[in-house]
């Protein structure tokens, strides 16, 4: 729909480093992002990209013992960084997906995030059914993205997206942009709902 997509991040020792970097802390405001999700104790959540387990380890302690996070990749690699962090807690269950299939339950989720992942999506169109058909009636579909509308944002331009284009994609998959966010440094934060 008028964009590239951009080649996924792969399992290296320099992407894991990357995902994992203290600096994210500061530069992303993880917290912020999590507080303006509104995340309640029991909640079920997929975290679509999950890489190495930077958000979802947050997500997990969140949702409490009670909630549940799904940590989907499309990389072995990835996921099995995951599993072996020493701080991941019960409560988080990994899913190999691929770019045809999100392997995700249908109407299970309150909240679905991507962090960073939509624009390197190799099949945008398919990820969206699968999203829709896991999310509950009212859940919601949250998309990070590094803010392509400001150049100072240190990131590769073929990792970021502008809020625009998210909207259009989106819409053209029966989802409805219902809030954004640009409190955070570097992102956008779009929250859709199914229409």
């Amino acid at each position: 729909m008028g964009r590239a997509i951009a080649p996924i991040l792969s399992c290296d020792d320099e992407s894991a480093a990357w995902l994992s970097r203290q600096d994210r802390w500061l530069e992303e405001q993880p917290q912020r992002l999590l507080d303006a999700l509104s995340i309640r104790r029991g909640m079920k959540i997929a975290d679509i990209g999950a890489g190495t387990g930077f958000i979802t380890v947050q997500l997990a302690h969140r949702v409490g013992h009670h909630g549940l996070v799904v940590a989907s990749d499309l990389q072995r690699e990835m996921l099995d960084v995951l599993v072996n962090r020493p701080d991941l807690p019960g409560n988080v269950v990994p899913i190999l997906s691929t770019p045809y299939d999100t392997r995700l339950p249908s109407n299970t989720f309150d909240l679905i995030l991507l962090v960073d992942v939509y624009h390197e999506a190799p099949k945008p169109d398919l990820l969206l059914q699968g999203l829709r058909r896991a999310l509950k009636p009212h859940g919601r579909l949250a998309l990070v993205e590094y803010r392509k509308e400001d150049p100072r944002i240190p990131i590769n331009p073929y990792h970021k997206m502008s809020a625009r284009q998210a909207t259009v994609e989106l819409q053209a998959n029966r989802f409805r942009l219902a809030q954004r966010y640009e409190h955070l440094p570097w992102q956008h934060l779009l929250i859709f709902v199914k229409q």
